[in-house]
């Protein structure tokens, strides 16, 4: 009820500040207060609407859950600001400063990436020598990949190198001992991960890997004969005088007095910090100033300014690699960072580099321009709506600071008729189980799939709307009554056809808790044992898990899947939620009987007999 009380307070807003506040600003306010106040006011979707204002960035705080975050913005080579808002902890009500520390996520990899090539100045590594002719502690598993292709500090960076592991969980405080970097890559019991090798085709395309990050980062420790934190303390901190800023992992007593606390509504999250061994690919902890600092410097060596690169390996790093996807933005992937511009943008002054960090309880975005100096850093203690927070501040502090070529044109709405608006509103259905709700919002309209965040789509047209959270546009149709039957994405070919009042989806009735009709339709779609699987999992991670709807999901699974160990997996977990260890133990038996590498049923059925 509270998010839909926001939702409507950020539309009568809008809608009320229409005429007075445009959403793209044509000139930057020449006063930093100004500034800050225009940015403040200023986030938008993902395509701006003209003639509207911005919405607060308090409220949308409120609204996205996010108890603190801190903001840097950087302008001309210089930070231009640093603001922090809300609490670092809530049940102390100790409040974010700017010298908050929060973890930093995958933005590690970027800043490994920094390091690796400062040790590539130094000639202790190369970029392009096989990784394994540095590691001397342990050794990238040689097979059919790596003898056609040996991999090398170029391809990990750029996630090229075909590893596994894309993405490392940490560890609660209380787990001790730390596994070493060497067990993480090895895949050693304890470790919760496998062991990182390659294992598909090397240089053939991006595939995002934090194992591949823990070779590199095991791989500079070896050259060096240095522990990580200690080593990028060297390389990094030092030399730019960032003073809230470590490798270190657990953190230090030292700085853990003014590190953030974690928020997360995720079921498995276990209400604190989590500690991540896995340094290079998630163990950064540090505040948004001194990031902001580590933007400058990288920009200024790309200028051919003073920085700790020299302009060769900048130029390097923001070299493309690879493509990573293709749409309004063309997305590569340099040397540790994204890279960014529209398809239409031409020359340097449209490019952006840009990294997100997402860990237990926290998440951070950092982005820059390639030329003029310009970047925002958002550091804040959510991990779930937080990333679009973070979008709506970075297109804020883009209007505000005129980025070239960064945001798209805004939309133009067309005022339509009451009653034209009134006969859009309803539902529609996509594929088997979503269902595209429209609604009336004043003179615009909003979409949402199940459960999803709103979208706000905007009349362009008659029968045509654009929506918010991509540059494309839908259409609705007539049938022969003349009444609207469907509505299609402008990318699609099938049409979402118009549901009538009583025609519910079992997506739907679960959420009205009609778990038996909703089974009978899902048995009826004959979904394949990851769906259904997928499916019942989700249902276990809800806040509160969804028991009935997970059993009944993993009862279609086992009649019809009998013999796949993840549905057996799956009803342990659910035993296991209901306070079931004998059933639990089971389940997990069955599961490894079906699959010996099932190494996660494994852990968990040995912790339970150890009981």
């Amino acid at each position: 009820m509270q998010s839909y009380r926001l939702l409507r307070w950020f539309f009568c807003t809008w809608l009320g500040l229409a005429q007075f506040l445009p959403f793209v600003i044509a000139q930057v306010p020449e006063k930093r207060a100004d500034r800050i106040a225009a940015v403040e006011t200023g986030l938008m979707p993902y395509v701006p609407i003209a003639g509207l204002s911005g919405w607060n960035l308090e409220k949308r705080r409120q609204y996205h859950q996010v108890p603190g975050l801190s903001i840097a913005v950087v302008r001309n080579y210089h930070i231009d600001w640093v603001k922090s808002y809300g609490l670092a902890d809530t049940s102390t009500r100790q409040p974010v400063t700017p010298h908050t520390l929060f973890s930093a996520g995958s933005i590690s990899k970027l800043v490994t990436a920094l390091a690796a090539l400062r040790l590539v100045e130094q000639r202790r590594l190369s970029l392009d020598t096989p990784i394994n002719h540095y590691l001397t502690s342990w050794k990238l598993p040689e097979n059919e990949f790596t003898r056609r292709t040996p991999i090398t500090l170029r391809m990990l960076l750029s996630h090229r190198g075909g590893t596994s592991q894309s993405a490392y969980f940490g560890f609660t405080p209380n787990q001790t001992p730390l596994p070493s970097i060497v067990d993480i890559l090895a895949g050693k019991p304890g470790t919760e991960s496998r062991p990182v090798i390659v294992n598909s085709e090397p240089n053939q395309g991006f595939r995002y890997s934090g194992g591949g990050y823990l070779v590199v980062q095991l791989a500079m420790m070896d050259v060096t004969g240095k522990d990580f934190a200690t080593l990028t303390d060297e390389l990094l901190f030092k030399p730019l005088r960032l003073r809230h800023s470590t490798f270190a992992q657990p953190l230090p007593a030292s700085l853990a007095t003014r590190a953030s606390w974690a928020y997360s509504s995720n079921s498995w999250f276990k209400g604190m910090p989590y500690v991540y061994p896995q340094q290079a690919a998630a163990g950064l902890y540090t505040t948004a100033h001194d990031l902001a600092l580590l933007l400058i410097d990288i920009q200024a060596s790309y200028g051919g300014k003073r920085g700790l690169l020299q302009q060769a390996s900048a130029q390097a790093m923001m070299t493309p690699q690879t493509q990573v996807s293709e749409g309004f933005y063309d997305e590569q992937m340099g040397l540790g960072v994204f890279l960014l511009r529209q398809q239409t943008s031409t020359g340097e002054d449209g490019r952006y580099f840009t990294h997100t960090g997402v860990n237990a309880g926290f998440l951070a975005e950092v982005t820059g321009s390639l030329t003029g100096g310009n970047g925002v850093i958002v550091m804040m203690n959510n991990d779930n709506g937080a990333n679009e927070l973070a979008k709506e501040i970075r297109r804020a502090v883009a209007a505000v600071y005129n980025w070239k070529d960064f945001l798209p044109r805004p939309l133009v709405r067309q005022v339509l008729p009451d009653s034209l608006l009134n006969a859009y509103v309803g539902r529609y259905q996509r594929g088997a189980d979503e269902v595209v709700q429209i609604r009336r919002e004043g003179n615009l309209l909003v979409e949402q799939i199940n459960n999803g965040k709103p979208i706000l789509c905007v009349p362009i047209s008659p029968d045509t709307i654009a929506l918010t959270d991509y540059t494309t546009h839908a259409y609705f149709s007539r049938g022969p009554s003349g009444k609207i039957d469907s509505l299609r994405l402008a990318w699609e070919k099938t049409p979402w056809p118009r549901l009538a009042e009583d025609q519910y989806l079992p997506s739907e009735l679960i959420r009205m808790g009609r778990i038996k009709e909703a089974m009978e339709g899902y048995a009826a779609m004959h979904l394949n044992v990851f769906q259904l699987t997928y499916m019942a999992y989700d249902f276990l991670q809800q806040r509160p898990a969804n028991l009935p709807a997970a059993e009944g999901i993993l009862m279609i699974a086992k009649e019809q899947f009998p013999r796949e160990a993840i549905v057996h997996a799956r009803l342990g977990d659910l035993l296991l939620k209901r306070g079931d260890k004998a059933g639990a133990i089971a389940a997990y038996t069955k599961a490894v009987e079906l699959d010996s590498t099932d190494q996660n049923s494994e852990e968990v059925l040995k912790r339970l007999l150890a009981r």
